[in-house]
């Protein structure tokens, strides 16, 4: 009766063929049409952007894609569902020569059912899918054109730019499971117990009722030994073609809690069984357990106070534009983890499902953003756009809603927020986003609060995230502080979040900038004939990094900052702003950077001769904090000082050894000695902080001989 497949999804990336549509008559042509021969089109590998292409590096207009593909017989008795991870920008989908629909919006998952459409037949045709994308530019899409020349500042790369599959279910299944877990706390970073409520959403696809039961368990996500006492199942009954929403609530004791640097996962199972026992569908999703707070203009963390520092990062590569593979996204994520980064808005839309599950597992907070950016009052009005942007606010929350790296969603960037339009779209946005996730906090990044803050929508917010370019676009430098305390003022209890900060050299070349000549002594400035790469521009962004790092610091209420942007990406005002370039070089920002970000420093090394040829260091370190007084400032649990000695090109190693640090508030001091037996050759000692989560904090080395015992940060 009830048949359970142990295949849910048949992976559609890799090879198809491409074709350009410049005159748009693709679809008169018939190249949707299963028996079309596609064999002169391009062959390319899913995911794919055309605009990496020499030939269509400029393109903007239609597309195509095909490919053929078959299905095992087994699956002809299953629910089947065609997924796009993101298509860039508008899709439409046809299978063998079937209509599908479309959808726009380039940055959020889609499905379509397509039961009854497969052929899974033995000796079967292969099955073709088609798909027409289109990359242009408007001003009724989101992100928009904004006026005549001008819109977003990021490419449109067009293509299917993330993964493409068959999902493969029983037709009765479990569709979506969303997680709430809520710690009851019994001190910082501790809790007695956690509730957790699960809201399945269960699909019945035959063509009779399905009865059954649903039994769930929560599961340690490492060692997948159940974390509950005795699972109880839950009785369901549908009828045919029917969905009903279940709500699983458990209590688990003495939950072990996420944090960025202890980022402890749990896994919420579910199964569907028929009355007999039979397993019908299964869905396992990974969830943390942690509290959010933000009162008296503060961010909590489990209990604790803290402030928080990150960078965003645009999904763009030279080779591959917006199809980022894994590699790359993981190359660029490890690296902003050197960076100290624990914290970040990563961009303006949805990110990729690999960022998403490596902030879980490495420790970020983000807040994903949907890209309404710099929308015009008029265009925040229009009932058109409102729609698109709730429609890509849905998909956003519906597909990242159980990570626990997520801590707040943002409805948009640098749009006309001072307008009635403005706070007409975020108090609609914001009622959405509660609605769909009443647990997290939501705001916007508004550009707006270098003006007076009071007529700006983000009152509305529950916390504030200003985009701040003061020495270069919003105004003279010492506007930052002024600027700052006013909205402080405004909204005495709102954290602050530096949603943005960074420096584009030739900013001033930008049309629409209204200063002619800035002041060097007041702005950010390199001569009009200085490279925007060079290290002479570079020089002024670690500057502004220094300086403005200072004011944050003086603002208790500012509780995170963003900088803006980890890598050069491809814009066609030739923004240059990272402190790597597109190609991954390490610009001097990077190291300062790092240095500013770092949450502990080390304040000497002091080194002393033992008997027998030994040798001691003392080293000695500090937090930064406390937390009133600087940024970043969190308590360290779980860290460690590893040390090495070897030659100095490296090539040997004599010694090395670890030191456990104990947990260190914001502010705190602490020494440690290490001892060691000196080698009669010149050699280095190495020094690292390290996190739990084993991501380096800061490094120094110091040069050994006879006589010398300096050391240096080495970054």
């Amino acid at each position: 009766m009830f048949k359970s497949l142990a295949s849910p999804s048949i992976s559609l990336s890799g090879e198809w063929r491409f074709a350009v549509d410049q005159d748009g008559d693709g679809d008169s042509l018939g190249w949707a049409r299963p028996a079309y021969n596609d064999s002169t089109w391009l062959p390319v590998t899913i995911p794919h952007t055309w605009n990496v292409l020499p030939d269509y590096r400029e393109y903007e207009g239609l597309a195509w894609y095909r490919r053929s593909f078959t299905v095992p017989v087994e699956a002809a008795e299953a629910h089947l569902r065609l997924r796009f991870e993101a298509v860039y920008y508008l899709a439409r989908v046809w299978l063998n020569g079937q209509y599908l629909g479309e959808h726009e919006g380039g940055y959020t998952p889609f499905e379509f059912d397509v039961s009854g459409l497969v052929e899974t037949r033995r000796n079967a045709a292969d099955n073709v899918v088609a798909v027409q994308v289109d990359n242009r530019r408007t001003t009724g899409r989101i992100p928009a054109v904004l006026r005549p020349g001008w819109s977003f500042d990021w490419w449109n790369y067009g293509g299917l730019v993330r993964d493409v599959s068959l999902e493969v279910t029983s037709r009765a299944y479990i569709a979506r499971q969303q997680i709430v877990a809520v710690p009851h706390l019994a001190g910082v970073h501790e809790a007695e117990v956690a509730t957790i409520t699960t809201t399945l959403l269960v699909e019945n696809h035959f063509d009779e009722p399905f009865y059954g039961r649903l039994a769930a368990d929560v599961l340690d996500e490492t060692t997948r030994v159940s974390a509950l006492s005795a699972p109880a199942p839950v009785p369901i009954s549908l009828p045919p073609g029917q969905a009903t929403e279940v709500q699983l609530v458990v209590t688990l004791a003495s939950p072990r809690l996420w944090h960025f640097d202890q980022p402890y996962l749990y896994r919420w199972s579910t199964c569907l069984l028929a009355t007999d026992g039979q397993m019908i569908h299964s869905r396992e999703d990974t969830f943390g357990v942690r509290l959010i707070e933000l009162k008296k203009a503060q961010f909590f963390l489990n209990g604790e106070p803290m402030r928080l520092v990150g960078l965003t990062r645009h999904a763009d590569s030279p080779e591959h534009g917006l199809a980022e593979p894994v590699t790359v996204m993981a190359a660029d994520y490890d690296d902003l983890k050197r960076l100290n980064m624990v914290f970040s808005r990563p961009v303006h839309y949805p990110q990729h499902p690999f960022i998403l599950d490596y902030a879980d597992r490495h420790g970020i907070l983000l807040i994903p953003e949907v890209p309404a950016w710099q929308l015009t009052a008029g265009q925040l009005a229009d009932p058109k756009m409102l729609a698109v942007a709730q429609q890509q606010l849905r998909e956003m929350i519906a597909a990242n809603f159980n990570h626990p790296s997520v801590w707040a969603w943002s409805v948009g960037n640098e749009f006309d927020s001072n307008t009635d339009a403005g706070h007409d779209y975020v108090r609609q946005m914001i009622a959405l986003a509660k609605s769909l996730d009443p647990a997290r906090p939501v705001s916007f990044a508004s550009n707006r609060l270098n003006q007076p803050p009071g007529d700006d929508a983000a009152g509305l917010a529950d916390f504030v995230m200003m985009n701040q370019y003061f020495g270069t676009w919003a105004g003279p430098k010492e506007g930052l502080g002024q600027a700052l305390d006013r909205i402080h003022q405004t909204w005495p209890d709102k954290p602050v979040i530096i949603s943005e900060f960074g420096f584009e050299p030739h900013w001033n070349s930008i049309p629409g900038i209204p200063l002619e000549s800035p002041d060097p002594r007041h702005y950010y400035l390199i001569p009009e004939d200085v490279p925007s790469e060079s290290a002479e521009a570079d020089e002024q962004r670690r500057q502004l990094i220094a300086e403005q790092m200072a004011v944050f610091r003086e603002k208790p209420f500012v509780a995170g900052a963003i900088f803006w942007t980890y890598q050069d990406y491809r814009t066609r005002f030739h923004f240059v702003m990272g402190v790597v370039d597109g190609d991954r070089n390490r610009r001097e920002s990077w190291a300062l950077l790092r240095q500013e970000y770092t949450p502990i420093l080390v304040e000497s090394v002091r080194f002393a001769d033992q008997p027998g040829g030994g040798r001691m260091a003392t080293v000695a370190l500090r937090t930064r904090g406390p937390v009133e007084r600087d940024l970043p400032a969190y308590t360290l649990r779980g860290y460690r000082l590893h040390w090495t000695l070897s030659s100095p090109d490296g090539t040997i190693a004599y010694e090395q050894g670890d030191l456990p640090l104990p947990t260190l508030a914001p502010g705190a001091a602490w020494e440690g000695i290490i001892g060691w037996l000196a080698p009669k050759a010149e050699y280095v000692l190495s020094l690292s902080i390290v996190r739990p989560t084993g991501d380096g904090v800061l490094e120094a080395r110091s040069v050994l001989g006879a006589r010398n015992c300096s050391w240096r940060l080495d970054v």
